[in-house]
């Protein structure tokens, strides 16, 4: 039996219960732990989210244990199964883009990306290049830039260093926290100061973990997706390790799947009223069979007239809008159901099974079928990591 040992600072429920589903097919022995190494342990592997090197370095015969990291920069002994950041900043850009947003926020700790993380693991990071490629432009608060992983804020000053970040802030704002931990920090803050969430903060947080964002003060908008198939992939990645077999050192991005929307960005920040109106009908309807004619005609407009608004307003047609909408939609089934494709079709729009593989295929290369395979695909049936 194998002696692992996932260490981790900030436990997904759903990435742990991964790996000991993979460890219970595989012989494994898994040990969970914090954000220090217990003094003294040895074993055949390690998982863990961010803890620091130096700190994995206590472990006994550390150059010669494999370790799977969802932050480090891979080398030696040390992989790297991390979320597709990139893809992240796309979905939020659109998402808040779509629904009028021009003002854009984010809040963390710190920089990731100076605490000897690999490169583009920041979602904030990515969020502010994906934002400054459309021209626009992401304010950042970190409430303590040299602050270690291990280290914890002071609470008083993490307050007082949000409200007056939150105070200078432009109005409506769309507010991206990566870290779902962070939630309710953020919330206080945002009410002790009076501000209404969604009306002049939109929130969205990265997280696919229920506990924070369903009982969080606001229902929070959040990324859905990633945890199991994070898990999967590292703990599939480590097996490998462990057995002796030449991996790449390039990092694993795993994307995510959706955007579920929720309370907290349940607004619009569109001035034009026509406009406004247009793209509400999509939002409250785009599960139904309508057309870009019926949204025209729901905000009193010719269908050329709203075509121009949305290449004017929000930079794409509104077919693309709609289309956009229903993929969310249908990635979020994919993953996260068990519904046959004629009961998404008939969920997202699509008058059949037939027509709704045709669209997915040809917008992501792919048959709706497969990428739910490829979501869930057991641990077995992984392709080698060069091919993930």
């Amino acid at each position: 039996m194998r002696q692992i040992l996932c260490a981790m600072m900030s436990p997904n429920d759903q990435i742990v219960r991964e790996i000991h589903r993979f460890g219970r097919d595989h012989d494994w022995q898994v040990e969970l732990c914090g954000g220090r190494i217990p003094p003294g342990w040895s074993g055949d592997g390690v998982l863990t989210d961010c803890l620091p090197l130096e700190e994995l370095k206590k472990i006994r015969n550390f150059e010669r244990t494999p370790v799977v990291s969802h932050t480090l920069t891979p080398g030696g002994n040390v992989r790297t199964v991390a979320g597709d950041t990139r893809r992240i900043a796309e979905m939020i850009a659109d998402y808040f883009l779509d629904r009028g947003f021009r003002n854009f926020a984010a809040i963390d700790a710190r920089d990731w990306n100076r605490q000897g993380c690999i490169h583009g693991i920041d979602p904030v990071v990515s969020l502010r290049e994906e934002l400054e490629r459309r021209g626009f432009r992401l304010e950042v608060c970190h409430w303590k830039e040299d602050l270690r992983p291990e280290e914890l804020a002071d609470y008083g000053s993490v307050l007082a260093r949000l409200a007056e970040f939150f105070s200078e802030m432009p109005r409506p704002l769309a507010l991206f926290i990566p870290n779902g931990r962070h939630l309710t920090v953020a919330y206080r803050v945002i009410h002790q100061l009076g501000i209404r969430v969604p009306e002049e903060f939109a929130v969205l947080c990265n997280t696919d973990e229920p506990f924070f964002t369903e009982n969080a003060s606001i229902p929070t908008t959040h990324i859905s997706g990633e945890p199991l198939k994070l898990g999967r992939m590292s703990a599939e990645l480590l097996e490998r390790m462990m057995n002796a077999e030449t991996v790449p050192e390039a990092p694993v991005w795993v994307p995510p799947a959706s955007i579920v929307s929720s309370r907290s960005t349940d607004v619009l920040a569109i001035s034009n009223p026509k406009l406004a109106a247009a793209v509400d009908f999509f939002l409250g309807n785009f599960m139904n069979f309508i057309s870009v004619e019926d949204a025209a005609a729901a905000a009193g407009l010719s269908p050329s007239m709203l075509v121009r608004l949305f290449r004017k307003h929000l930079r794409k047609s509104p077919s693309e809008f709609l289309r956009g909408l229903r993929f969310n939609r249908i990635r979020h089934f994919l993953d996260k159901s068990d519904l046959p494709l004629p009961e998404i079709a008939r969920r997202t729009g699509y008058g059949s099974a037939m027509s709704l593989s045709i669209a997915f295929r040809r917008e992501y290369g792919i048959a709706p079928g497969e990428y739910r395979r490829t979501r869930r695909r057991k641990n077995s049936d992984l392709p080698p990591p060069d091919q993930w």
